[in-house]
């Protein structure tokens, strides 16, 4: 992979690391299921399986922006991260994207009134 290219990849992660560290108490961080609400601009973190992801929505032309980054799950003390991709979703009020891994667990969004709020749940499939 070109240098340039991975350079980019690790600023667009470090500037969605930005966001989510500038907004302070506001980040959200789940591991478990349950629904949670986020207002605009409200940082969320999520693991999904062995992917990890970190973004954020915001209310633009009474729709639901959301941009999330996707990548690995590791601990950086112990190995260098990937490269992350980015995904910028726009849902209307009402509509949801449900987010997957090949380990069963997924992450269901959905946008709520007047593109407000974003409801976030995250569920895993029991294995047998």
């Amino acid at each position: 992979m070109p240098m340039s290219k991975i350079l980019l990849s690790f600023s667009a992660l470090a500037l969605c690391a930005a966001v989510v560290t500038a907004a302070g108490s506001t980040t959200v961080s789940a591991r478990m299921g349950g629904a949670q609400t986020f207002r605009p601009t409200q940082g969320l973190t999520y693991v999904i399986g062995s992917k990890r992801a970190v973004g954020f929505f915001q209310t633009v032309a009474g729709k639901c922006h959301l941009t999330l980054m996707i990548a690995e799950a590791v601990d950086p003390d112990v190995a260098q991260p990937p490269s992350a991709a980015r995904m910028i979703l726009a849902m209307s009020p009402g509509q949801s994207l449900a987010l997957g891994s090949a380990e069963g667990e997924t992450m269901t969004a959905t946008c709520g009134a007047g593109a407000e709020t974003l409801e976030v749940i995250r569920n895993s499939t029991a294995r047998s």
